[in-house]
């Protein structure tokens, strides 16, 4: 984006009629912060709730509406949380349940709502649920994807089922010596697949939600849920064609172990379980339901409706670049809100913490910014991006991702320019502190004339604006497409 210019034109004509009512998730800006990476309190190098907790007055500066956090859940962090083996426990590295009461009460007291993760494909292997299950243990048995193999090797090997992939890499199958089964791992072995056409493990989540909903949690971002189900048939999955290595995930065509039809209507389960547990508890709060969905734009829409308040908007991510020019931009935009079903709300997310950050990937942080808080819509924003961070170059000694590529933008966030960014009073940080803290941190930007965080603020601001909350969006390319411009129109207020 190093050749894009971005022009944002805003005309505001009011009429006196009554304006029609947004809810709090629809007007307000959803911050996400990594946990591990954001405040650490008591310099064991990991970020922490309480951490969080003394950071509160800062992000309630930033006029955001919620937060979302990364899984604390309690986990043997295996995959640095999203293998959970405990879904109503907070793991210590974290804090205890009552230190998350508190910071909820804390940001409830700031106008803040607190936003959690859900991991629904699967758990830790070290959860109580897979340890009977593997013993066959009632009413576990059938909690997760099991299924004999299918043959053995004339070494006495077990033959996985077929042959599906893991997203880390390797056969989607791992072997339980106890059971003398496989299991179904799509993503890291230590994290075993659900089986939702068990009636049983439906019922879990959704108690699950209600525990957490009753602790005051404002809604939950659901993790990879295009892989809750699989084709019971085992079918193999046909070659794409992609010229990589044949363990490799992308060699593979998905067609039978993502976005299944039986996931939608598994999902609208949990926002009827979700809506009505705010009807229930009559205190007028909206609980939102966010979906992680990076299919085609055609599928993605599926998940609206009943399904879902909105699956998550990539496109920035998906479609832009550092070359990209104003016309790049302006499908991004318009390929959403022209695809988006009667009555779905858009949203716009820049950046999160399995993605290279945006001020490294589009190298124009504010430009982004501006464009994206502008538009109709939520807008997500990862810690950090109010303050321009960019990637942390990680050396392979220090590599601790077990995906191997996103400890970059999963780095401390910047809070001033004493040693390590202000991150932790501890001898070291769980990743290192980017070189370039000692200008991009929150109190030099706070002291400055003007920031990509004073000009974040003044957006978040404007975002109250009728024009910018009900608004008509028009769009148009100039310059030799290199500039993107943009108005929001209203002619009067419904």
């Amino acid at each position: 984006m190093r050749h894009l210019s971005l022009i944002a034109g805003l005309v505001l004509i009011a009429g006196a009629v009554q304006a029609q009512q947004l809810d709090w998730w629809q007007t307000g800006v959803i911050y996400q912060i990594y946990p591990r990476s954001y405040k650490d309190s008591n310099g064991d190098g990991i970020g922490d709730i309480n951490g969080i907790i003394s950071k509160l007055d800062y992000i309630a500066s930033l006029g955001v509406a919620a937060i979302w956090l990364s899984p604390i859940y309690k986990s043997p962090m295996a995959d640095f949380g999203y293998d959970i083996s405990d879904f109503r426990d907070i793991d210590p590295l974290f804090g205890t349940l009552d230190d998350f009461k508190l910071l909820v009460a804390e940001a409830k007291s700031r106008n803040l709502g607190i936003i959690m993760d859900m991991v629904p494909n699967h758990s830790s292997d070290e959860h109580e649920w897979f340890v009977k299950s593997e013993q066959k243990i009632e009413p576990y048995t059938d909690y997760y994807f099991w299924q004999p193999a299918k043959g053995f090797d004339p070494n006495g090997a077990p033959i996985p089922p077929n042959n599906w992939l893991s997203v880390f890499g390797g056969s989607a199958w791992a072997w339980s010596e106890l059971r003398q089964e496989f299991y179904l791992h799509q993503f890291h072995a230590k994290q075993p697949d659900f089986n939702y056409r068990n009636p049983a493990i439906v019922q879990e989540l959704k108690d699950i939600l209600t525990f957490w909903y009753d602790l005051g949690v404002y809604g939950f971002r659901w993790d990879a849920v295009t892989h809750m189900f699989e084709d019971p048939a085992l079918p193999d999955e046909p070659v794409s064609g992609n010229p990589v290595d044949p363990n490799d995930y992308n060699y593979l065509k998905h067609i039978y172990t993502q976005n299944l039809p039986e996931t939608p209507y598994t999902l609208s389960l949990y926002k009827a379980h979700t809506d009505e547990y705010s009807l229930n508890a009559g205190d007028g709060l909206h609980r939102v339901m966010m979906l992680e969905v990076w299919n085609p734009i055609e599928e993605v829409m599926q998940y609206y409706r009943n399904v879902s308040d909105f699956p998550f908007n990539f496109r920035f991510l998906t479609t832009m670049g550092a070359y990209s020019n104003g016309r790049d931009a302006e499908n991004a935009i318009r390929g959403w809100v022209d695809n988006i079903p009667d009555n779905g709300w858009p949203n716009w997310v820049l950046g999160n913490h399995d993605i290279s950050r945006v001020g490294s990937r589009l190298q124009l942080t504010d430009g982004a910014i501006l464009t994206t808080l502008l538009l109709p819509g939520t807008s997500i924003n990862y810690y950090g991006e109010e303050l321009g961070m960019v990637d942390t170059y990680i050396p392979p000694e220090e590599v601790v991702d077990p995906a191997g590529y996103r400890d970059p933008p999963r780095t401390p966030m910047q809070w001033d320019d004493s040693q390590f960014a202000g991150f932790t009073t501890g001898p070291k940080p769980w990743l290192r502190v980017n070189d370039n803290y000692l200008t991009v941190n929150v109190a030099a930007e706070e002291a400055a004339d003007e920031s990509v965080l004073k000009i974040f603020r003044k957006l978040v601001a404007l975002r109250k604006e009728p024009a910018i909350q009900f608004g008509t969006l028009h769009t148009t390319v100039v310059s030799y497409e290199l500039v993107l411009a943009y108005a929001r129109y209203l002619f009067f207020i419904l």
